[in-house]
């Protein structure tokens, strides 16, 4: 007999795991089979589509917050990139755990938002802003169905967050490459050439992780290679085509292996796979660590005291600042601009400004009398 949950829950109504799957009850108590665990909770709420619509729920006298969410998530969700779906999902059911059955829509005041993110994420700025965002949008998917007269997460003050300005050094960049093409073991790392194919075209073309992730070789042509962001698909649109160098295409002809392709990921695994974002991910870290690990040894050899910084707290996004900073000081903002695909030239100053070295001379001690 299935009855009310007796102990909260993260899943939505009526949704039960069972024997390794996700099973949907009806009203008429009849098990219908989602998906499989290991699918992921993505996959879950595609297949809930098919047999419920939680906004049904959400006009009834059950207008709870977890009924709210769930149904921004069977609507809204798909517009996003599988990277955002998961995240989403997963603070979704972190804000569920809190807001539960007993939260009606309409009971949430700004306080209760800001409540939350004091509570959970107090010294993570970015986080915190990530959460209020989140609930932005789904109080204002609250508000287009006439649940709610006014969005509190609006009205809670955004955190505070420190502007990021670690500059990757051309020496770290240089370890980095070199601890790439081996395992912690000392031999030929088996994903080595496509993480150093991935880190030179993340800066000779200074794309997103994603896109280049994404990128295929339908997309390469003599001409160069053409990238359409997915960041700004929804924004300004624009499509790059940059343009084929020397050095491009030695970096591309490494991603070939020496072999002939003409479909397919240009980063991919051994067996020709794409890469998934967390396990290129996981990749750069390792990297990144055995290059700090052989930095450290060398030091030791030779009596040097470690630099502190060298090799550490370093981001993969880091390295599209390193390519917009370095084209700046090369050839001018214009130019750093038009490699981003940024609209602004403030978005393009927000990646260099925080760190350009300005250059001055010192005052000559000889004065003018």
């Amino acid at each position: 007999m299935i009855g009310r949950r007796k102990k909260p829950s993260h899943l939505p109504a009526r949704v039960y795991e069972k024997h390794g799957s996700w099973w949907f009850v009806d009203q008429q108590r009849k098990w219908h089979k989602l998906c499989r665990l290991d699918e992921g909770i993505t996959r879950l709420y595609e297949r809930l589509a098919d047999f419920t619509r939680v906004g049904d729920q959400l006009r009834s006298s059950t207008g709870t917050m977890p009924a709210l969410i769930d149904d921004w998530i069977m609507t809204k969700l798909s517009a996003y990139s599988p990277k955002t779906k998961g995240q989403y999902v997963r603070m979704a059911a972190f804000i569920k755990q809190e807001f539960g059955p007993q939260w009606m829509i309409e009971d949430v005041r700004p306080a209760d938002v800001a409540r939350f993110l004091d509570k959970h994420f107090s010294g993570k700025a970015n986080t915190s802003n990530k959460y209020k965002a989140l609930f932005s949008l789904i109080f204002a998917h609250a508000i287009r169905k006439g649940l709610r007269d006014r969005n509190p997460a609006r009205e809670v003050e955004g955190a505070k967050e420190k502007k990021r300005d670690r500059y990757i050094t051309d020496a770290e960049l240089d370890a980095i490459r070199a601890a790439a093409l081996v395992d912690n073991h000392g031999r030929p790392a088996v994903s080595g050439r496509a993480l150093v194919c991935l880190v030179d075209l993340a800066y000779q073309t200074a794309q997103r992780f994603g896109d280049l992730l994404a990128l295929n070789w339908q997309d390469v042509t003599d001409e160069g290679i053409y990238f359409h962001p997915s960041k700004t698909v929804n924004s300004s649109g624009v499509r790059l085509l940059i343009e084929m160098t020397p050095d491009l295409r030695t970096t591309l002809e490494g991603a070939k292996r020496g072999k002939i392709k003409a479909i397919g990921p240009v980063i991919c695994t051994s067996t020709g796979g794409r890469y998934t974002y967390i396990g290129a991910q996981s990749a750069w870290r390792r990297a990144v660590a055995r290059a700090r690990e052989e930095y450290e040894k060398l030091c030791s050899e030779t009596g040097a005291q470690p630099e502190p910084r060298f090799l550490k707290g370093m981001h993969f996004h880091d390295l599209r600042a390193k390519a917009l900073t370095d084209k700046r000081r090369l050839e001018g903002a214009d130019a750093a601009q038009a490699l981003a695909g940024h609209t602004t030239a403030q978005m393009t100053a927000h990646y260099t400004k925080a760190r350009e070295v300005e250059r001055v001379s010192p005052v000559p001690m000889k004065r003018a009398s």
